[in-house]
């Protein structure tokens, strides 16, 4: 569907790690009379409107004397919150469907290999390491740590399976079939219900090493960790120490503080995690070209702006 919509100035692309053809492409097939500005070749500064940007260079947003809003390519926003020569304009995290899709595929694939304990299978042995007792989808107790928009789209996929789903967050969620846990308070009561956790948590001062020894040790003994939200949610030697000693019985990661992963680093070499190269999900370019003139739009017409980052929060 092409927008028609009058965009008062022009808008800057800029990236330096995606597809910048799939993406300008499709821009420009939804709005041919799109101003579109392909970094470094920007043009007079002072017709910058909106910057699309996926990790664009540090400190050249502040270039832009007329820059209304910065629309991020990606979930994660914490680069643009941290980098103080970031103008202070509205900035939106990218939700669309694409990334939503590829997120839950991702966390209802690896829930449901830990649910039949697929991981456990040792190759040329013919049984099953559970074959006496076949749990019951109903006997996995799943929690999402991280109950915002991609948690609460997880946590509603795998209820037909018939997982007991939890979810944690900040605020208290009202999701029918889904238990709620929020606050502190209540933060224990959550990992001692959980048998399967995914961490879908955003970067904060507060979601940092929130799963340390102490919060591990509170997991039920066999315990297994899906994180596909941010690297620095894990302490990585509290959770190398609770997997070698058998209290979490495996953690897929996919989520790193340091990427691409150092080839030295102990994870690597542990039989029970299992890596992935931050792969479980990626905008897609059809969807995210049309969520982010949409919100251009919205922005033009001075309405409000849905996942607008509040700062004070850190997402």
């Amino acid at each position: 569907m092409v927008a028609k919509f009058r965009i008062s100035g022009a808008v800057l692309f800029s990236t330096t790690e995606e597809n910048i053809d799939r993406w300008v492409a499709e821009l420009r097939t939804r709005k041919p009379d799109l101003d579109l500005r392909i970094w470094p070749e920007v043009g007079n500064v002072s017709d910058i409107r909106y910057a699309i940007v996926a990790r664009p260079p540090k400190g050249d947003l502040k270039r832009y004397p007329n820059l209304k809003a910065i629309l991020s390519m990606w979930a994660g926003v914490e680069d643009l919150i941290a980098d103080e020569s970031v103008p202070p304009v509205p900035i939106v995290r990218m939700v669309e469907p694409g990334l939503t899709n590829g997120i839950v595929t991702y966390v209802v694939h690896h829930v449901i290999g830990f649910h039949i304990h697929a991981l456990s299978i040792q190759k040329g042995v013919w049984e099953h390491p559970f074959h006496q007792y076949m749990q019951v989808a109903s006997d996995t107790r799943v929690g999402i740590l991280g109950l915002g928009h991609l948690g609460q789209a997880c946590a509603t996929a795998l209820l037909p399976f018939g997982f007991q789903v939890a979810g944690y967050s900040n605020s208290r969620k009202q999701i029918e079939g889904i238990e709620s846990f929020a606050g502190d308070g209540e933060l224990e009561a959550f990992l001692r219900r959980t048998d399967v956790l995914v961490c879908l948590l955003p970067r904060t001062a507060k979601t940092d090493n929130i799963l340390n020894r102490d919060t591990l040790a509170m997991l039920p003994k066999g315990a297994g960790i899906v994180n596909c939200g941010r690297g620095e949610s894990i302490d990585d030697d509290a959770l190398l120490e609770s997997v070698r000693n058998g209290h979490i019985s495996r953690a897929v990661l996919d989520v790193f503080r340091v990427e691409p992963l150092l080839l030295d680093h102990p994870y690597w070499h542990e039989p029970n995690i299992v890596i992935t190269p931050h792969c479980a999900s990626k905008p897609d370019p059809r969807t995210g070209s049309a969520t982010i003139l949409a919100n251009i739009e919205k922005f033009e017409a001075g309405g409000t702006v849905d996942h607008t980052v509040r700062k004070e929060i850190g997402y």
